[in-house]
């Protein structure tokens, strides 16, 4: 047994604010024994606040420590760093456990890491500016697998501090390493599978589908974890928040219905939307994720949520 102490650490703004406390909620309910949670702040509401504070949850401010700190997911490099346990379990607010993973930390104490495949390669994900930060070729991404950034785990005194301190080093050494510059691109799991299979080559990944399954709580059999991205229904919801600090009571989220449009109405708004891409690209936008939907509360005029970045030349 490890003497090495744990924790799993999770970051929100205001927006998902209800997801992180079903998050947490999920842990108690479904994972019995689970090592503590602790929560970076980036930008959470007043109520979440109080809610976390009601249930003795700590609460890291992360601070300004680069002039993109916001954009790229680069706080979740930064929050990897200052996790406060040897071993980490980083989980994205918008996911739910379904099952005890005590597995994880098994591969943690092991390997100095635990990884997610995404089912997409470096060369997809990961920009030629990212390879340069990193000092390798682009010819580094062939034949290797992402990692996924929301569901991953290191060993902070051993390898998987140096994979966490190098990557760190890379996202805020230029904007440009951690930028995504296509539509494919990843920022803070570009740099972390990079950094991740330059250092401990070969890497061992675990089932996407097990560990990061996406479409339904119910996608495979053995399934561990869902990543619903607000797809909760509310009954859902509030069980979850009503679990938190309670006795373990296991609970499975129900399958989420989704009503698709058909027909015309379907097809007009396929092509409406393939136009608008269409001619965004045309005049050299980019359309990304770029990691913060939401800073109400926090500074409305850094907002950088989903808007385009005009294309590298």
């Amino acid at each position: 047994m490890s003497e090495k102490t744990r924790c799993i650490i999770t970051g929100a703004s205001a927006c998902f604010g209800p997801s992180v406390l079903a998050m947490i909620g999920s842990l108690d309910a479904n994972w019995p024994g689970h090592p503590p949670v602790h929560v970076f702040d980036l930008g959470l509401d007043e109520q979440t606040l109080y809610q976390l504070a009601a249930h003795n949850i700590p609460v890291i401010q992360v601070p300004d420590f680069c002039p993109w700190w916001r954009q790229h997911y680069t706080w979740k490099i930064w929050a990897m760093n200052h996790a406060p346990a040897d071993q980490f379990l980083w989980i994205d607010a918008g996911v739910v456990v379904l099952h005890p993973m005590d597995e994880v930390f098994f591969s943690i104490d092991k390997l100095g890491y635990f990884a997610v495949g995404n089912r997409f390669t470096l060369k997809e994900n990961v920009s030629e500016a990212c390879c340069e930060g990193c000092g390798v070729t682009p010819a580094f991404r062939d034949n290797k697998i992402m990692v996924s950034a929301n569901f991953h785990g290191l060993d902070l005194t051993g390898i998987g501090g140096e994979v966490a301190r190098e990557a760190l080093r890379v996202a805020t050494a230029d904007e440009a390493y951690i930028k995504a510059t296509a539509p494919l691109h990843r920022h803070d799991a570009a740099i972390l599978s990079t950094v991740l299979h330059k250092t401990c080559p070969p890497v061992f990944q675990v089932d996407p589908e097990v560990y990061n399954g996406w479409s339904a709580p119910n996608q495979v059999r053995g399934q561990k974890v869902w990543v619903h991205r607000r797809k909760l229904t509310q009954a859902d919801m509030q069980t979850f928040h009503d679990r938190i600090g309670k006795a373990p009571n296991p609970h499975m989220p129900t399958v989420p219905v989704v009503v698709k449009p058909s027909g015309l109405k379907a097809k007009y708004w396929q092509m409406l939307n393939k136009y608008k891409l269409w001619k965004a690209r045309k005049k050299g936008y980019v359309f990304i994720n770029d990691g913060m939907r939401d800073v109400s509360g926090v500074d409305k005029a850094k907002q950088f949520a989903n808007q385009p970045t005009k294309k590298a030349a």
